[in-house]
């Protein structure tokens, strides 16, 4: 009995949202941003970078949540509310990393080289 349900909380917690710091950068060609100007590049950092942080602490909550509400109840609730941002997270989190390395390309001051 008690193998059976450690499986189904494994399972449960398997179905949980994935921590951010999980969460692997999907990639996003440099094109995307390579036209834009050294101070362009900086002011689009700067707005991007909110974006991911803010992504990426509804991400920390939807996985903390899950993480109680399978505990307390045995189902993970960010799915069943949309509160799961992995895909986006990710797609957000390339499109930084290639303004980055645009910027290191570009040789834009207070970056370097990858």
């Amino acid at each position: 009995m008690k193998k059976y349900l450690f499986a189904l909380l494994g399972l449960a917690l398997s179905a949980c949202a994935t921590s951010p710091d999980k969460i692997k950068a999907e990639y996003v060609p440099d094109s995307t941003y390579a036209s834009l100007t050294c101070p362009q590049l900086g002011e689009t950092e700067l707005k991007q970078g909110d974006v991911v942080s803010q992504l990426y602490n509804s991400q920390r909550r939807a996985h903390k949540t899950d993480t109680w509400t399978v505990l307390a109840v045995g189902v993970p609730l960010s799915g069943m509310l949309d509160e799961d941002k992995k895909e986006q997270f990710a797609r957000e989190k390339g499109k930084l990393d290639a303004i980055h390395r645009v910027q290191a390309t570009k040789n834009c001051p207070g970056t370097s080289k990858p």
